[in-house]
């Protein structure tokens, strides 16, 4: 139904441009007066105004079928031969996820979409909300059980399954007093990784030093002798 409304659309949006462009033209070598609009008690002027209209709201709906997401499945093909086709609709597989659902503690799961990708392969994007402790465990649970019902209920594998937290009431509290203690020694490793990066050129401008202070000290203690003498 989509694919047939956007070629109608597109067939559509031609019409008028071309109608747009003849119009144009006609202006251009002055078959259509210019004050045929006003003559004609502006008859072609409200034609042109609902063209233009049309045009408008075809390009928005044109746009957005091109830029947006792919359409949810209304049902699904479980199977298909020369003599039939087997089709489950989207109530029976949200009847299964809930199934699964029913059996993670922790999550609830609030919107069920099934999509096609590029491939022609079935993707599940559930929107869950989430409660337990670990998240990642209780989510790669929710998973597996939804991949292995979808094979044994309906025998589909799905390319992807992919998660949408929409809230989470974790009851999670930070420790203040351990996050103190690894930054405190997080500034101590990067002051020591400073001196042991900075060492070398310390040692570099000793050693640069050290000739000249040796002069120095030959030339006082020359200067002490004269003056002995």
């Amino acid at each position: 139904m989509r694919k047939i409304a956007e070629k109608v659309s597109i067939v559509a949006q031609i019409c008028i441009t071309a109608v747009f462009v003849i119009t144009t033209l006609l202006y251009l070598f002055n078959v259509i007066p210019e004050n045929a609009a006003l003559s004609n008690n502006g008859v072609l002027g409200t034609l042109v105004a609902i063209l233009a209209v049309l045009y408008g709201l075809l390009s928005a709906y044109i746009i957005y079928v091109n830029f947006a997401d792919s359409e949810d499945l209304r049902r699904v093909l479980l199977h298909c031969d020369s003599e039939s086709a087997t089709h489950a609709g989207v109530k029976v597989v949200k009847n299964i996820v809930k199934s699964c659902a029913k059996k993670v503690d922790g999550i609830r799961v609030r919107r069920i979409r099934m999509r096609t990708d590029e491939k022609n392969g079935l993707v599940a994007i559930f929107t869950v909300d989430v409660s337990s402790q670990n998240v990642s465990e209780s989510i790669d649970v929710l998973r597996c059980l939804i991949s292995d019902a979808f094979v044994n209920t309906l025998g589909l594998n799905l390319n992807s399954i992919n998660f949408v937290i929409r809230r989470m009431k974790n009851r999670y509290k930070p420790d203040l007093d351990s996050a103190e203690k690894r930054a405190h020694t997080l500034t101590k490793q990067r002051e020591l990784s400073a001196d042991i990066y900075e060492q070398p050129f310390r040692d570099n401008c000793e050693q640069c030093a050290t000739p000249d202070d040796e002069a120095g000290r030959d030339a006082q203690a020359a200067e002490s002798s004269r003056g002995e003498e």
